[in-house]
């Protein structure tokens, strides 16, 4: 568990302003960007290809698809852009809408057959990005046209994982109601769950419970839920897992319960909180050391002190 990185690939919508401010845009996608639409047909009457690209393979439609230029997009498709067309990274125009929320413009996509399923060098999809972003009503739109709920990318990361680590309650009930799996893990065996508890995203963690995730559930390493909250000191996600039920002195593979990550992290708010909730403190791990030890070794000298002064509870 220890620190599993989350963030899986590029933002789409990073390649616009990276590409823009080179200014080497062709004056199609200029044009675009900006809504000129006067300026996109003359173009297109000129003889602008409408399915040129830049350097990283963007096109014209592409830059109108993020930017929510509806009549430019609408345009473009008129005369013949390729909707599918995917940069060097595999971001589409589709891609570009979703993660900005430009549901009408998500709609026209999906309406002239854009592939939801598409993905990313990072194995992402439209639905993900959307998910990660927040961005609820292109959520709504790509679920409607069948995007596949629980597709995961290159990591075994679903949509409801990434809108669960970014703290997107919403979306992470729109995802839930449509039937995303709140069971399903990763390559690591990290849950959404794990990943709200880790971020402190209280709300998700809620929705999370109550459709049913597992707060025993562990992954590769042996962590539940609370060990990741208590990993990175997050006060208000430990006392929700708590409250919903979560075992105090669930251990990982080493033998660490939630009182040994919050101890080694210096987290004395939460070590607190672990022994009122009825934390063994004198508990030892596969190598034979204690909270305590871990504590004093890291220099948490109040947190060990508080751990020794604490007796264990009859069990």
């Amino acid at each position: 568990m220890k620190n599993v990185a989350f963030l899986t690939g590029v933002l789409c919508s990073l390649l616009v302003g990276a590409t823009v401010a080179a200014g080497d845009e062709p004056a199609l996608s200029r044009a675009a960007l900006a809504g000129e639409l006067a300026s996109v047909e003359q173009l297109l009457s000129a003889g602008a290809d409408v399915n040129g690209r830049n350097e990283i393979g963007m096109t014209a439609l592409m830059y109108a698809a993020e930017a929510g230029r509806d009549e430019v997009v609408d345009l473009l498709l008129s005369r013949g852009a390729f909707v599918d067309a995917q940069t060097s990274s595999g971001c589409t125009a589709l891609t570009f809408a979703a993660e900005g929320n430009q549901a009408s413009v998500v709609q026209k996509l999906i309406d002239h057959r854009a592939d939801p399923a598409i993905r990313t060098r990072a194995g992402e999809d439209a639905l993900i990005m959307a998910a990660r972003a927040g961005a609820d009503d292109a959520v709504a739109r790509l679920l409607a046209a069948g995007a596949p709920v629980d597709a995961a990318d290159r990591h075994g990361r679903t949509a409801l994982m990434a809108a669960a680590g970014a703290g997107q309650a919403e979306v992470v009930t729109s995802l839930l109601v449509a039937g995303s799996r709140s069971d399903a893990s990763d390559h690591n065996g990290a849950s959404a769950l794990m990943f709200a508890a880790e971020h402190g995203h209280v709300a998700v963690i809620a929705a999370l419970v109550r459709a049913g995730a597992g707060l025993e559930q562990h992954d590769l390493e042996g962590a539940t839920a609370l060990l990741w909250a208590a990993e990175t000191g997050q006060v208000a996600a430990v006392q929700a897992l708590l409250e919903s039920g979560s075992a105090v002195d669930a251990h990982n593979n080493e033998g660490w319960t939630a009182l040994f990550e919050a101890a080694h992290g210096g987290h004395l708010a939460v070590v607190e909180q672990l022994l009122a909730a009825g934390a063994d403190p004198h508990v030892a791990d596969t190598a034979g050391m204690t909270a305590a030890d871990y504590a004093q070794r890291r220099g948490h000298l109040a947190i060990a002190n508080t751990i020794l002064n604490t007796p264990a509870r009859a069990r």
